[in-house]
């Protein structure tokens, strides 16, 4: 566990399912995205509004870059834990970094970060609006 991981974060619990792994029963390394993005959810969730408002109200994060080092293999049934946090903000993106642990959150699986424009319904980029900006302050 990292202690200077990025404030504000969340945990979210996941149990490795059968079709998230590769033929030797590890997590198929593409799917971490999958969980990065579903820790990204949870932290929004976490601080009082879903990704599906963000969207309703016309904003969208596409990922402009993505990039995951993986360290320790997951298996298909353990629990593993997702770390998210914002670790930073310019005028029209946001970045987040997240670890992913296992069950007793001692070893590190695997660290990662992704790169989010904002943009508007017709995705041209936007400034972030305030209530979002707000959410991580």
């Amino acid at each position: 566990m990292n202690p200077s991981f990025p404030t504000p974060s969340c945990w979210l619990t996941h149990r490795v399912s059968y079709g998230e792994t590769d033929a030797m029963g590890v997590v198929y390394y593409a799917n971490y995205l999958h969980l990065f993005e579903r820790g990204r959810s949870e932290l929004i969730r976490s601080l009082g509004l879903s990704y599906q408002v963000v969207e309703e109200r016309g904003f969208f994060l596409p990922v402009r870059e993505a990039q995951c080092r993986y360290l320790a293999p997951a298996r298909y049934d353990e629990i593993i834990h997702i770390h998210t946090g914002l670790s930073g903000k310019t005028r029209a993106s946001m970045s987040f970094v997240y670890e992913i642990t296992n069950a007793d959150k001692n070893i590190t699986l695997a660290r990662g970060s992704t790169q989010h424009a904002v943009v508007n319904a017709q995705g041209k980029p936007v400034r972030i609006p305030d209530w979002i900006a707000d959410l991580f302050c």
